[in-house]
């Protein structure tokens, strides 16, 4: 067990170490006993702390991005406030743990123990749990969780209540009786898991991924299920009260369908047949658009809130104004979009190509030049820019506070003036301002 001085020389070693300041050491506290030690506010971010006794420890507001904690015990710790993007989290001890507002981004806690004991009661006739665990007792409070692993996770009773989960892997895993009150699940993956009787009130699910779950007695009162693919989903037993579901293309009218059916003719035939979409302040809510094609079309103002737009081509499409938020646009090409002030709060963006397309001459050669993206005075609130083509975008005067930005390509991008509260992934040596591109 370290003594105060020798810690504290340890921590600001590691500081000096963040700096790239001469004398400066990386944290290794690997296995060392730190029951009870107050680290709160410290940055370990990249510590080594694999094995470490961090049981009853003060991490509140604690920077651990990266940190190695495989094996720790982190049981009764205060994590609130604490991030934790991305850190290695696996076989923790996590029991009793204060995760108030915790950020979980990118975080791997496989087999992590957030179990606690109860009562030992005898197995129930429809395969309740009888081992005397569940994840009772373990509480997340407004907690980001968002692409964090949890395949097979044994969280069966845990507390989520209004957590970011976006993009989390949760496949396989025990949510029988969780209650999951209000909580963000867009996108997130849950093929094969178990939600009986869970509590999904007024949750948001676009883009989740619900194949072969089990939903007996789950309740998705007020649920925003706009953007789920529910064909191999059973939702016979579940309590749809007030449940807000995607509207597919058919079930649009007949004069949108026509328009986007005459636009990608007009794709398709070089502008010799069909005609322009011409769809500015339409009103798509919740409609279903993955894969369609709306290449130079026109969405200016266009209330697009909840839809699905995974896999669409939106190719130099200008989507000015548009009210993106809560929209599915995972995979979604943006080459060249004009997106200025259009609101993308919460939009699910990963995978996203906004990077510069490239303008052809007639017959299809390329003239050389490009036009970038832009998303200047955009809203980007708490939106998903992971693994996204950013190259070269414009986000001049944008709101991006608390997005993330997780292996983006970020080369050339513009961000005079955004807000880049909380953003996650960012790397936030970026130049000035880019280097040229030529725009046509």
């Amino acid at each position: 067990m370290f003594g105060a001085q020798q810690l504290a020389q340890i921590l600001d070693d590691h500081d000096r170490w963040l700096a790239a300041k001469p004398g400066g050491r990386r944290a290794n506290l690997a296995m060392h006993i730190l029951r009870g030690a107050n680290l709160s506010h410290r940055n370990l971010s990249r510590a080594v702390m694999a094995g470490a006794d961090l049981s009853d420890a003060i991490l509140a507001g604690c920077r651990l991005e990266g940190a190695d904690f495989h094996g720790a015990d982190l049981s009764n710790a205060d994590l609130t406030e604490a991030c934790l993007v991305a850190a290695d989290l696996r076989g923790c001890a996590l029991r009793g743990a204060l995760l108030d507002r915790t950020d979980l981004r990118g975080a791997d806690l496989r087999s992590s123990d957030m179990l606690i004991p109860v009562p030992s009661a005898p197995a129930t006739d429809d395969g309740g749990a009888g081992d005397g665990t569940s994840g009772g007792g373990i509480v997340f409070r407004q907690a980001h969780l968002g692409r964090a692993l949890l395949v097979g996770a044994r969280l069966s009773g845990v507390v989520m209540l209004e957590c970011d989960v976006t993009g989390a892997v949760l496949r396989g895993a025990d949510l029988r009786g969780a209650d999951l009150t209000g909580s963000v699940l867009r996108g997130v993956d849950l093929t094969g898991a178990d939600l009986s009787q869970a509590n999904l009130t007024a949750t948001r699910l676009g883009g989740a991924l619900l194949a072969g779950t089990r939903l007996d007695g789950a309740c998705f009162a007020g649920a925003d299920l706009m953007g789920v693919e529910l064909d191999h989903c059973d939702l016979s037993g579940a309590l749809l009260d007030e449940a807000r579901f995607s509207r597919a293309l058919d079930s649009l009218a007949l004069d949108m369908r026509h328009r986007v059916y005459e636009h990608e003719r007009w794709i398709d035939s070089g502008g010799s047949r069909g005609a322009r979409a011409e769809l500015d302040g339409a009103f798509l809510e919740g409609a279903d658009l993955r894969g369609v094609r709306l290449s130079g079309a026109s969405l200016r103002g266009a209330r697009l809130r909840g839809a699905l737009l995974a896999g669409a081509d939106l190719t130099l499409t200008d989507l000015s104004g548009a009210d993106l938020a809560d929209a599915s646009l995972r995979g979604a090409i943006l080459r060249g979009a004009a997106l200025g002030h259009a609101c993308l709060v919460a939009a699910d963006l990963a995978d996203a190509r906004l990077d510069a397309a490239d303008i052809l001459e007639a017959g299809g050669r390329s003239s050389g030049r490009s036009w970038p993206a832009d998303l200047s005075g955009a809203d980007l609130a708490r939106a998903s820019l992971w693994r996204a083509h950013l190259q070269y975008a414009n986000f001049t005067g944008a709101d991006l506070r608390g997005a993330d930005l997780g292996q983006a390509d970020t080369t050339g991008v513009r961000f005079a003036h955004a807000r880049l509260d909380g953003v996650v992934g960012l790397d936030r040596t970026f130049p000035a301002s880019p280097p040229s591109i030529r725009v046509g």
